[in-house]
């Protein structure tokens, strides 16, 4: 059942990824976050109710943003660990990554907390080009299923299948 208030402006991705999750864990609160250009969070309930998340800036994004509405800051890619961003930056390069990397750990972290005080024990679903890096970062049960976008079209997909044809 979906919530979602303006279902045209949903991203087909969004719900996908939501249907894999529960297709994954069908008894389970489930949060799913998607880490890629932007992170997307959207909250299932155990019942296969879908309620929406939130959308903010992608690692990737924050970097570019940085260095895009400044006039001083480099343009950086990640490293290729999340192990490697020490919280104190000791050069602007540093500092950056520090901030960008940590900043976005410590929202997963608030924000899988905030979720879990509204809802109960969650299964926290994590997809996305930047999953994995941040799978070490976070605390708790975090689930990196690198396809479950394409879990949850294969579920869609027979789903319809099983459908009456008209």
């Amino acid at each position: 059942v979906n919530h979602y208030e303006t279902p045209e402006t949903l991203g087909t991705d969004r719900l996908a990824a939501a249907v894999g999750a529960k297709a994954l864990y069908p008894d389970d609160d489930c949060l799913v976050i998607d880490l890629g250009t932007c992170i997307t969070y959207d909250f299932i309930d155990q019942r296969s109710h879908y309620f929406g998340g939130g959308i903010s800036p992608g690692l990737r994004m924050r970097l570019r943003a940085m260095h895009s509405f400044t006039s001083r800051l480099p343009l950086l890619e990640p490293p290729a660990t999340a192990g490697e961003v020490d919280l104190i930056g000791r050069t602007t390069r540093q500092a950056m990554l520090s901030g960008a990397v940590n900043g976005t750990a410590a929202e997963l972290t608030g924000l899988i907390d905030a979720y879990a005080r509204r809802a109960g024990p969650l299964r926290v679903v994590a997809c996305g080009g930047d999953a994995a890096f941040f799978e070490t970062r976070l605390k708790g049960s975090i689930f990196v299923v690198p396809n479950l976008v394409l879990i949850g079209l294969n579920r869609i997909l027979q789903h319809n299948l099983s459908l009456p044809c008209p």
